[in-house]
């Protein structure tokens, strides 16, 4: 289950949100907000793919992940990329965050980024977050509480 807390990511998509002039506008001025003003993020909109060979690396550490049970690869974009308290954070800004729930994605994301630095999965820590709200968690928790059935 996802820890729910204040962050520093609320108080900056607060103010990044003013500087937006339409909804369309806000994840990029939301990133570009934390790269010029946030110290601990590296990176925004980095692409992501797990392919079947990342699959059968985890499967090779007894993960549990069956490469047929995906259709690879599997593509997408990290919002905002961190490296705080000797971990690297992978942030989704979810409008409506309370009312969002992107365990799945946000672990896939971790999955491929672990995988391509062959850094252990220990090292990720997850999150989504809007203006009032930020939820956290550890991808291998993930993994390890819904084993294989983990996207099906």
């Amino acid at each position: 289950k996802p820890l729910e807390k204040q962050n520093l990511a609320n108080k900056l998509c607060q103010l990044a949100l003013n500087l937006a002039k339409t909804n369309k506008e806000r994840h990029q001025s939301i990133q570009d907000f934390f790269i010029i003003n946030d110290s601990t993020t590296i990176a925004a909109e980095v692409p992501i793919y797990l392919t079947h060979d990342d699959l059968l690396y985890f499967n090779s550490r007894n993960f549990g992940l069956d490469p047929k049970d995906f259709k690879t690869p599997i593509t997408g974009h990290i919002d905002i990329l961190q490296i705080r308290n000797g971990l690297i954070h992978i942030l989704d800004y979810k409008p409506g965050a309370s009312k969002e729930n992107p365990l799945e994605q946000l672990t896939i994301y971790a999955l491929a980024l672990a995988s391509k630095t062959k850094l252990p999965l220990t090292m990720f820590k997850c999150a989504w977050f809007d203006e009032s709200s930020y939820f956290e968690f550890f991808p291998l928790h993930v993994i390890y509480k819904k084993h294989k059935k983990l996207f099906k």
